[in-house]
């Protein structure tokens, strides 16, 4: 217990000192937020959440803002935990081969991305509350955490598989924008097609938009959501495993018996 909390202690340290991640938390969630809310248009437009089967109207403005926080917080979070996580991926090899126990790590981590997820998230939907009042804040505040935990769970895992931030965060960039524009009801025509259930955000937005512009509490959605949290986090986790994994070493006696043969001449090369 004390190895865990002696790991979270430095891990939740670590990410408090993110600079880059801070500004973008204060700056570019209520930036993006404001100009969604303001700059587009109020029309109401009819869409089908295909969650339920449902057909809704809502404003564009609206929808926008939706689509643009769950844009805005994974980019943030998913960006957040492969820094994290990469600048801390020796340092973690090393505390391994030491002896210290990989589950305290791995809770770090995951308790590292925990709060993370809780605190943008927070913060992100507070500020939609600012201009919105939806239906159902509450799970409109669960739908926008299930994002967060799904894109920082990836961070982590892209973060064992790519050397650099630049390329760490092109394709969290990426990912997002391919994630979230198809299912946007306002933007694309597609919204409504099988094959966006198996997008990331895709539990999360129907959530929000079920939040936002109904009273039923559709929790459903969110299924999806915690089967890309699942896979990604125990993707992670076994990567994680296999990276610091501690090779038994051999005997002395043994390397010594195997230093003299290696060394001794051989007989094909005296004749």
């Amino acid at each position: 217990m004390n190895a865990y909390l002696v790991a979270c202690r430095f891990a939740l340290l670590a990410m408090a000192r993110n600079r880059l991640a801070a500004v973008l938390l204060i700056v570019f969630i209520p930036m993006w937020i404001t100009v969604a809310k303001t700059l587009t248009t109020p029309k109401t437009f009819p869409f089908r959440l295909r969650a339920t089967g449902t057909w809704l109207r809502a404003g564009g403005d609206e929808i926008t803002m939706i689509s643009g926080s769950l844009n805005a917080v994974s980019l943030l979070v998913g960006f957040l935990m492969f820094s994290a996580a990469r600048r801390t991926k020796a340092f973690d090899r090393r505390l391994t081969a030491a002896g210290y126990p990989r589950t305290a790590l791995v809770g770090a981590k995951l308790t590292t991305l925990a709060v993370a997820a809780v605190l943008v998230s927070s913060y992100a939907t507070a500020w939609m509350l600012l201009f919105w009042t939806p239906l159902q804040p509450f799970l409109l505040g669960l739908a926008v955490l299930a994002v967060c935990l799904v894109y920082g769970a990836m961070g982590m895992c892209l973060a064992l598989f790519l050397r650099g931030e630049v390329e760490g965060l092109v394709t969290i960039i990426m990912t997002s924008i391919i994630d979230l524009a198809p299912q946007n009801p306002v933007a694309s025509t597609t919204a409504d097609k099988a094959l966006v259930e198996l997008l990331p955000s895709y539990g999360s937005l129907q959530t929000s938009l079920a939040a936002g512009f109904t009273r039923n509490a559709t929790l459903s959605p969110l299924l999806h959501s915690t089967a890309w949290l699942t896979a990604m986090t125990a993707t992670a986790l076994a990567a994680f495993a296999l990276r610091t994994r501690v090779r038994p070493t051999l005997p002395a006696a043994h390397r010594w018996r195997l230093a003299r043969r290696w060394a001794r001449p051989s007989r094909r090369g005296r004749g």
